[in-house]
């Protein structure tokens, strides 16, 4: 039985088995199965078939995304008719069917690879059935409509094409770009979306046990920690240029919140290191300086012809600082990950600072939460922790990560 948008005849034993055979042999699929969001397949039904008579499970695939029901169809259609052997009959059936779906026979004869007399010979022109609406060549309506470019997401696996048609629900597929996207991108898309309707709605501070979550300015909220109370201040300010200052005060905010065993450890650029290493010894002292290795290839920083492999880490106490811990100075980080906020850190150097700076129970404060991966690591470790933001977009998506991390 034919599917949804199996809309040319089924190949014949012979052509089928051949097709079999060739992904037998090959142990994969060499063109992609293409989708809709909705997962119902446009093109590559027989090469479904085979590979889950074969036993493969996973193939690699295309979603398209935003098309209506003629535009699939018709889509279906263009990218089968030079692929498939069919009669002058069966052409003209399928020239036909694309016209009544609103194809232009200048689009039909460029999907076919013929003349657009061809076509009109085959299909005559018939004022009184003419379409509401035509499709242009590139497969969009126009002229009721503005035309949209393409919006298409490709997946290497089966696994990825679900979490993509996971992420595409409820997503407002308009503000996607018009090209071709990879599953993860599309995945954090999604996730900024969800973000934005969330932030939308935040309105003020979220605490959950000892996790509590401050929307604001530190520099406002932080007089509401007590004195002498916070044994890490594990963050990671902005490091452009204009946002020197903050970290005059935040030094200040440190000296008085920090516990004497407790110590500052804060990411930073390497661009303008001794400005921030200025504005922190205007308050707090010196302890040592780390790095962060990082994974894959290197950024290059222009301005200093220099490929950077890794990130400055500073270590700043209080003058009457006390404490036998070590530590390490030097992390290797996991993989980039920026699905929650442009500037993410990876997780695992606040999981290892957290558990090494703070043995038993204590409390963990970033005054710039961004996506939250400092609040992940402390519920995850079960300590307590104060996370301060002041973009609501921000704030809900480490809201909704910490709020994960806490329920494990």
């Amino acid at each position: 039985m034919a599917q949804l948008y199996e809309v040319l005849p089924p190949l014949s034993d012979q052509e089928y088995q051949a097709l079999k055979d060739d992904i037998k042999q090959r142990g994969a699929v060499m063109v992609p199965v293409e989708y809709d969001e909705a997962s119902n397949i446009l093109d590559g039904h027989h090469r479904v078939r085979a590979c889950q008579e074969l036993g493969i499970k996973s193939w690699s695939s295309i979603t398209r995304i935003g098309m209506s029901e003629e535009e699939k169809r018709n889509y279906a259609r263009m990218l089968n008719l030079t692929r498939r052997h069919l009669s002058k009959e069966q052409l003209r059936e399928q020239w036909e069917a694309m016209r009544a779906d609103g194809m232009t026979y200048q689009a039909i004869a460029d999907a076919t690879g013929v003349s657009e007399v061809t076509v009109l010979r085959a299909v005559p022109s018939n004022e009184g059935t003419q379409p509401e609406f035509i499709i242009g060549k590139d497969g969009k309506k126009y002229p009721a409509k503005k035309r949209k470019g393409k919006k298409s997401v490709v997946a290497k696996d089966t696994a990825e094409r679900n979490r993509t048609q996971a992420a595409l629900v409820g997503m407002d597929t308009e503000q996607l770009p018009d090209k071709l996207l990879d599953a993860k991108r599309v995945t954090r898309l999604a996730r900024e979306q969800a973000s934005e309707a969330r932030g939308q709605e935040i309105t003020g501070d979220i605490e959950a046990g000892e996790i509590r979550l401050w929307l604001g300015d530190f520099r406002e909220r932080g007089h509401e920690i007590e004195d002498s109370s916070v044994d890490l201040i594990f963050t990671d300010p902005p490091y452009p240029q204009e946002y020197l200052p903050l970290w005059g005060d935040l030094a200040s905010f440190a000296n008085r919140a920090l516990k004497p065993s407790g110590m500052l450890v804060a990411y930073t650029g390497a661009m303008y290191l001794p400005e921030v290493m200025g504005y922190l010894g205007r308050h707090l002292r010196y302890w040592w300086m780390g790095a962060i290795v990082l994974p894959g290839a290197h950024s290059r920083v222009h301005a200093r012809n220099v490929a950077q492999g890794c990130k400055p880490l500073l270590f700043y106490v209080r003058e009457d600082f006390n404490s036998e811990i070590w530590f390490e100075d030097t992390f290797q980080s996991e993989e980039i990950q920026k699905q929650s906020h442009p500037w993410q850190q990876s997780l695992g150097a606040a999981l290892y600072y957290i558990a090494k700076l703070i043995p038993g129970e204590g409390l963990v404060v970033d005054p710039f939460l961004g996506g939250g991966t400092t609040g992940v690591a402390a519920a995850l470790l079960k300590k307590a922790f104060v996370g301060i933001e002041m973009e609501k977009v921000a704030f809900a998506e480490a809201q909704n990560r910490i709020g994960e991390a806490h329920g494990k």
